[in-house]
């Protein structure tokens, strides 16, 4: 992908997960264009990539719209990562490396610190997104990796769609200190078990106030 397309492929998708452009609004591209700094082309590229992740739909004659989000959505997305992030977790724990383990290590130590606690809603869940692509990262596997990356950015758009109605502890951290310690352990039948666990239990926080 050209670099002004991937540029503008990560900054509108980041825009669209966190709700800086809102379920159904129109994209403008002239907005877009002024505010990334990049041509017509490049960001045209881009919205093909994201009508491909779900996340724009294009309807003729009317333009192009971020998706919508709706409670056939989380399932969906839950019935997909339950099965790829179970997978990642049971290669970690075959194919992780020092680097990686090292890598784990620092995360299970950093979710046992006080300060974890306190951390607002937001942090937490960029430190939940952190984890998950480690842990996938550990699979060593690019394709898995990419699909794990998809399906968790679209769940993560449904986490902050509950931003303020859920409170930060929802976000449930302290649940990754089990599933690392299992791919440290090199447990993979553990390791899945938690996992989907952990997955099972976003579902339920979400379906409560989507």
């Amino acid at each position: 992908m050209p670099t002004d397309a991937a540029r503008a492929y990560r900054a509108i998708k980041e825009k669209i997960i966190t709700l800086q452009l809102a379920p159904g609004s129109v994209i403008q591209d002239a907005e877009l264009m002024d505010e990334l700094g990049i041509g017509r082309t490049p960001i045209r590229e881009a919205l093909k990539l994201l009508e491909a992740e779900k996340l724009v739909v294009t309807v003729p004659r009317r333009g192009i719209f971020v998706a919508s989000i709706s409670i056939t959505d989380l399932q969906q997305v839950i019935e997909v990562r339950l099965e790829l992030e179970g997978l990642a977790v049971r290669l970690a724990c075959e194919r992780a490396n020092s680097e990686d383990m090292m890598r784990l290590q620092r995360y299970h130590g950093q979710l046992a610190s006080n300060d974890i606690q306190t951390l607002p809603t937001r942090e937490r869940l960029e430190l939940d997104r952190e984890i998950h692509m480690a842990m996938a990262g550990a699979a060593h596997n690019a394709f898995l990796s990419v699909e794990v990356e998809r399906f968790y950015d679209l769940a993560r758009r449904l986490w902050y769609y509950t931003i303020g109605r859920v409170r930060p502890s929802e976000v449930n951290l302290q649940s990754h200190q089990d599933i690392i310690r299992a791919v440290l352990q090199r447990d993979a039948g553990e390791a899945e078990r938690l996992i989907r666990q952990h997955i099972l239990e976003f579902q339920q926080t979400v379906k409560e106030v989507i």
